[in-house]
């Protein structure tokens, strides 16, 4: 939801997401912090504790992966690539060692 705020309504505070979505400041403000430690959001501007956040490359990318599939349909994609990926790995280390 705040993903596409910030996609549609463009750089925005944490208390304009507040105005825009009539949610609880808290649970924003929760938000916006789970989803800068993630890489998702980026402050575009700092001035002490006040922010303005953007969407970041990667916040774009899971959005849009979002709107084709659920999260945890992307979770086990995501793990069944490394698992094969990890086979090939390990097959062409036993291949050198032989």
């Amino acid at each position: 939801m705040i993903l596409e705020l910030l996609e549609k309504e463009g750089p925005l505070s944490p208390g304009d997401a507040v105005s825009h979505l009539g949610a609880p400041r808290y649970k924003v403000l929760a938000a916006f912090q789970c989803l800068e430690e993630l890489g998702l959001i980026a402050p575009l501007y700092k001035k002490g504790t006040y922010k303005i956040y953007q969407v970041t490359d990667a916040g774009v990318i899971l959005r849009k992966a979002s709107e084709r599939s659920s999260i945890a349909d992307q979770l086990y994609q995501a793990i069944q690539s490394l698992e094969a990926l990890g086979s090939h790995v390990e097959g062409e280390a036993v291949a050198e060692d032989a």
